[in-house]
This record gives C-alpha cells, structure tokens and sequence, in this order.
C-alpha cells in the first residue's frame, strides 16, 4: 500500500482518508461469476437482492446442475433479465458439459483467464476483469468499463475524463497494483455518496 500511495499523492489522501480498502474478495466459482454477471449494469444492491432469490431457487447453491433446472418463469420471479437468462443458461451448459471449468482458471495468467471467459456468451472485458480482481485475487486488474472507477477517478482528480482510454493512462503510475488502487477509488466513489466503503 506504501508504495501503491507514494506514487500517487491523491490516492494516498484517500487511503489516509478511508483507510485499507474492502477486499471485495470472493470465492472462485460459478456463484461469483452470475453473481458478477447478475452486476452488470446495476446497482449491487439490486444485484446482490436477484442472486439471493436465484440462489433459492437453485436449492441454496448454485452449481451449472442447479442452475440449468431452473425455470425461465422461476427465473423472471428472481428478477433476472431474459437477456441474462440467455447468458445464465449458456455458461450453466459450459459447465454441466465440462468444457468450462473455473477451478483452473487459477492457474492461468491474467490474459488467458480473460480470453476464456469473454468467450462466454455475455462475458466481456469488465466481468472478467471483476472476476480476476475478486474470485483469483489478482493484483494488477483495471476494469475498464467500470463506470463506478471512471467517476470515482474524476472525484479523485476533480478533473473529466472522456473515455476510459484517459482512464487507463491515468492509472499507468499504480501499477503493478491497480487492483488495490481500484478498489480505493470505488471506496472513494462509495463515501462520496454516503454508502460505505
């Protein structure tokens, strides 16, 4: 954390402002990566409320078994989406089929991990990098895309940026610890709206 804050002299105000940022650590697993799908463009709290009743209605764990069982009707009662269902449905498929097993994933480097799960139907750039920075505990993870990241930035600088290619220049002085610096700034994000960190 020194280091990762004396190369930033903003970041290093928040962290003595917030302290150590929440880990946002997960479990590695299919109950991550629909809890991360379930996310993706919506509050987490609305997010967290539909894998809650999904999880119920997977028998209390969800497994690609489980979730495959699960009835379209059943599904829209959870509050999932017909899109996320599609998504839900295909990644269930991939694993009761075995060819998608998120147990090696750990032992893949940060690129391979997120070649194979963008190649997952409803999958992109920023549920695998959620997924790597969460589930496998990476460290250097930026996840752009992140529109929590890209405001909190912008409240950290008190500057605009564009896109998130301005994002991801602006983010080169943190590495090789962009995970912990992205998780100040969502902390960051989160204080300013009076929701925690």
């Amino acid at each position: 954390m020194l280091r990762l804050t004396r190369s930033d002299p903003a970041l290093r105000l928040v962290w003595q402002r917030l302290g150590d940022p929440s880990s946002w650590s997960r479990p590695a697993g299919l109950e991550t990566l629909v809890r991360i799908i379930l996310e993706q463009k919506v509050s987490l709290r609305s997010a967290e409320a539909v894998f809650l009743r999904l999880r119920e209605a997977s028998g209390g764990r969800i497994t690609g078994q489980s979730l495959s069982s699960v009835r379209s009707e059943t599904m829209v009662r959870c509050g999932v989406s017909r899109q996320k269902q599609r998504y839900l449905q295909a990644i269930a498929s991939e694993v009761v089929e075995n060819r998608l097993r998120l147990d090696e994933l750990k032992l893949q480097g940060d690129k391979a991990v997120r070649e194979r799960l963008t190649n997952l139907l409803g999958v992109g750039n920023w549920s695998a990098d959620v997924y790597l920075m969460s589930a496998l505990d990476r460290p250097d993870i930026l996840p752009t895309g992140d529109l929590g990241l890209l405001k909190g930035i912008e409240e950290l600088d008190g500057g605009n940026y564009p896109d998130f290619d301005a994002v991801i220049e602006r983010a080169e002085v943190w590495r090789p610890y962009r995970s912990t610096a992205t998780r100040l700034i969502w902390a960051l994000y989160l204080d300013n709206r009076g929701w925690g960190g």
